[in-house]
């Protein structure tokens, strides 16, 4: 039974890694699915709220999306959240296009262009991915809507810390630590 305190250490050690990694995948994007309207988000350079801009129940999942369409240049949703330098970010959502053209959208991150999408055909939801390497301790994410006759649907924005692979290998070496240590007892158990 000498076995016992050394299964709970390891165990407590791929739990404390384990913990760390999913805290580094938590979304730190707030109401990223609009389910609370525009809470959390800013805008600037739409016309008018209900007209170019909004929330409604065009949701890819729940009951809210949001909706941009500025007429002739981009108007932009935006929110600031807590970032660390030098460390990549995954950002999601899911993006609809009524199809009228012209239309544009784009993603930003402290004003770098991380995507850029022009002219974009009748589509349902679809997911789209892209990612960006924080400079400093915030991150401002804006997300650029044109649609002179029509409207863009975005939902389910997600940001997202890239782990490192440090965290994954040491995640990996502790559960195959604690699997082989329960191996073990089961071994001893069965001999006795």
């Amino acid at each position: 039974m000498r076995l016992l305190p050394a299964i709970k250490a390891v165990g407590a050690i791929a739990l404390s890694v384990w913990a760390a990694a999913a805290n580094a995948q938590a979304n730190l994007v707030v109401n990223g699915s609009f389910e609370s309207g525009l809470a959390s988000w800013t805008t600037n350079g739409f016309l008018l709220q209900g007209f170019d801009f909004g929330i409604d129940n065009a949701a890819q999942s729940g009951n809210n999306a949001f909706y941009g369409g500025a007429i002739q240049s981009l108007g932009f949703l935006n929110q600031t959240f807590a970032t660390q330098a030098g460390q990549t970010y995954n950002v999601d959502f899911w993006l609809a296009s009524d199809g009228f053209l012209p239309n544009r959208f784009q993603v930003l991150a402290n004003g770098q262009l991380l995507l850029d999408l022009e002219d974009i055909l009748i589509q349902p939801y679809g997911a789209r991915h892209t990612a960006f390497t924080a400079i400093g301790p915030t991150t401002q994410l804006q997300f650029g809507f044109r649609s002179d006759s029509g409207l863009l649907h975005l939902d389910n924005v997600a940001v997202a810390a890239v782990p490192e692979p440090e965290m994954v290998v040491l995640l990996a070496i502790g559960l195959g630590a604690l699997a082989a240590r329960r191996r073990q007892l089961k071994a001893a158990q069965a001999r006795q």
